[in-house]
């Protein structure tokens, strides 16, 4: 008998305890709780063509890869045509100042365009009052797949 309250006692003690941490946010510790552990991904994937060439652009592409799109990259708007031609696409990802090539050459495509405006020129506001939907140039990887979910969605 004199065992058992000891132990008793000791595991009422640890439960207190135990809560009492929880009590005080160490909750956020726990895996899954508070603190997001994965990487971005795309609930519906897609295939993009983006014209891209810089470090920074080749980036974001890499980001939108792994977030599971499928994604095709030239280096100059002039090309998208050749692309088009060779695949299908959902989505095609150019400057906002390159629209007039990207219309020439999306004109017997179904892709959408989404235009990439550069920040601070007011390109950004041009292209959200002439497109359903754009970027600018500096928006996160975030901002980018979300634009892009919404377009694929919105194609059904």
């Amino acid at each position: 008998m004199k065992l058992k309250t000891p132990a008793i006692l000791s595991g009422v003690i640890l439960s207190l305890v135990a809560g009492s941490a929880l009590a005080c946010g160490e909750s956020l510790f726990r895996v899954g709780k508070g603190v997001a552990f994965r990487q971005y991904t795309a609930p519906l994937p897609g295939s993009i063509l983006a014209v891209a060439k810089t470090e920074a652009e080749l980036l974001m592409i890499e980001q939108l890869v792994a977030a599971g799109h499928d994604v095709h990259v030239v280096a100059e708007p002039s090309q998208i045509r050749d692309e088009l031609g060779e695949h299908e696409f959902d989505i095609v990802l150019a400057y906002y100042r390159q629209r007039d090539v990207v219309a020439a050459q999306t004109r017997e495509s179904r892709a959408l365009y989404i235009p990439v405006a550069m920040r601070d020129t007011g390109e950004e506001r041009e292209a959200a009052d002439r497109y359903e939907r754009s970027l600018a140039s500096d928006d996160s990887v975030k901002t980018f797949l979300k634009t892009i979910h919404r377009a694929l969605k919105a194609r059904g």
